[in-house]
């Protein structure tokens, strides 16, 4: 922490670009793990209601909710 507050303001402006940088990409990349673990659980849902598991129990091992398990079926 003292190695950020002594530096000049030019060097502190280049840290705080590279922090908000990092933070950024972080939640990039955490957004984009999230989007693929939903993509997952649609596509594991989907063969199960092909496989005639009730959407109770879908629901209980996808973790999606009954409602969206609902407009899958009614999508096929």
């Amino acid at each position: 922490v003292e190695k950020v507050f002594s530096k000049d303001k030019e060097e502190m402006l280049r840290y705080e670009a590279a922090e908000r940088y990092e933070m950024d990409y972080a939640s990039h990349m955490s957004s984009a793990e999230l989007k693929g673990r939903k993509d997952q659980a649609l596509e594991t849902a989907k063969k199960m209601l092909n496989s005639g598991f009730p959407v109770s129990q879908i629901a209980e091992l996808s973790g999606l909710s009954e409602s969206e398990i609902l407009k899958l079926k009614q999508q096929a």
